[in-house]
């Protein structure tokens, strides 16, 4: 039986407990305030972008990049996973779906890249 690793970005806004309970890794995205690049979830928490926003700092977001999703890919595949399906937000509405289709080439494991439609978790 093969081991399939899932990969996600950070609109999917897991929780904490969810990405421990189920084992997604999530790549952040990028948050822009004032200029100064944040990760998702990892620099910046949305309590954070929000109360940038009420005081009407610039905020801006941008895909992660190729390599944060080689990064993960390939992680997958030191924990031992056979493939990954990495789902990720609309391609309508950002670059990160083509990010991970780059990314996915260069990996070690056959990644299955789904391109989710959606803004955030369903």
């Amino acid at each position: 039986m093969s081991t399939i690793a899932v990969v996600t970005d950070s609109t999917a806004c897991l929780t904490d407990d969810q990405r421990r309970e189920s084992g997604v890794e999530v790549v952040p995205i990028h948050v822009i305030v004032d200029g100064r690049d944040y990760l998702d979830g990892v620099d910046i928490s949305s309590a954070e972008v929000a109360a940038a926003l009420s005081r009407y700092a610039a905020v801006s977001t941008s895909k992660p990049t190729p390599q944060q999703f080689l990064d993960a890919y390939t992680a997958a595949a030191d924990r031992g996973a056979q493939s990954v399906l990495s789902v990720h937000l609309s391609s309508a509405l950002s670059g990160t779906y083509d990010a991970a289709r780059l990314a996915a080439r260069d990996a070690p494991i056959p990644v299955k890249v789904v391109d989710s439609r959606t803004i955030a978790m369903g």
